[in-house]
This record gives C-alpha cells, sequence and structure tokens, in this order.
C-alpha cells in the first residue's frame, strides 16, 4: 500500500488519501467517474466509486490493494488516461 500511495502521490490530478484498510481512496480535483469509466473500458481496470462512503462525492473512487504487477499496471493507465484528461 506504501508503494502504490507514493506513486499515486505523484500523479497530476488526483490525490490518494493513507489508509490502513485493504484500500486507497483517491480524491480527483474533478469528477472521477469519467476516468472509472475509460480505466474500466480502455484497460479493464475496475475501480469502485465512493459516493456510499458518507460525506464522499463522485470526486473519489476507491482501489482495492493487490500485488506489485497490478499495481503498476493500474499506475501506468492512470498515467495515460489522466494525461490525455489534462
Amino acid at each position: 500500500g506504501r508503494w502504490l500511495f507514493g506513486e499515486l502521490s505523484q500523479l497530476q490530478g488526483i490525490q490518494p488519501r493513507p489508509s490502513a484498510a485493504n484500500f486507497l481512496l483517491i480524491r480527483g480535483e474533478h469528477e472521477l467517474e469519467s476516468l472509472r469509466q475509460r480505466l474500466e473500458r480502455q484497460h479493464f481496470i475496475l475501480l469502485r466509486t465512493a459516493v456510499s462512503f458518507v460525506g464522499l462525492d463522485d470526486h473519489w473512487l476507491r482501489i482495492a490493494l493487490s500485488d506489485r504487477r497490478g499495481h503498476r499496471r493500474l499506475l501506468a493507465a492512470c498515467t495515460q488516461e489522466l494525461s490525455q484528461a489534462g
């Protein structure tokens, strides 16, 4: 989780939040639903919305922690999609 947190912290447009759970929350400068949909359609990566969490809205996504290979795949996809969106 720490490695992924550090890598996500370097991406423009999102900020991860520290977590002791088996997932990370990321907050976007803008809504993240379009990013979530692109990751699913283009990269077959599923992230969950966080709108069911009290106080969170469509600026938040939930990332389940997996292995380093999965994290690298997620980071590459996020980097690509966030650079195209900006």
